[in-house]
């Protein structure tokens, strides 16, 4: 990703954030399932996590990305669902 398009990017995490459309963490995506639009999987988190998300949440689509506890400025975050479709789609548009 340019760092163009990680500015972007990040900045639609930041909007995703203060609409309160970010679920945080494995367990909460699960209990949030039904209104989760797309994963994102910090590229730090272990295999062996990544793994278990890409079958656990086989239906939804999931990127692992770059720079994603920078953009969520949060260093312990492995993965984070966006539940507003708009925000999420235009974030898949860029990850794209």
């Amino acid at each position: 990703m340019t760092e163009q398009s990680f500015e972007k990017f990040a900045s639609y995490v930041g909007l995703s954030q203060r609409a309160g459309a970010v679920v945080y963490g494995e367990e909460l995506i699960e209990k949030h399932l039904k209104s989760v639009k797309v994963i994102l999987i910090d590229d730090k988190a272990s295999d062996k996590y990544t793994d278990r998300l890409n079958s656990k949440f086989s239906s939804l689509p999931i990127y692992v990305v770059s720079g994603l506890r920078k953009a969520l400025h949060r260093d312990s975050v492995n993965a984070v669902a966006l539940t507003n479709e708009n925000l999420a789609q235009a974030i898949i548009d860029i990850l794209r």
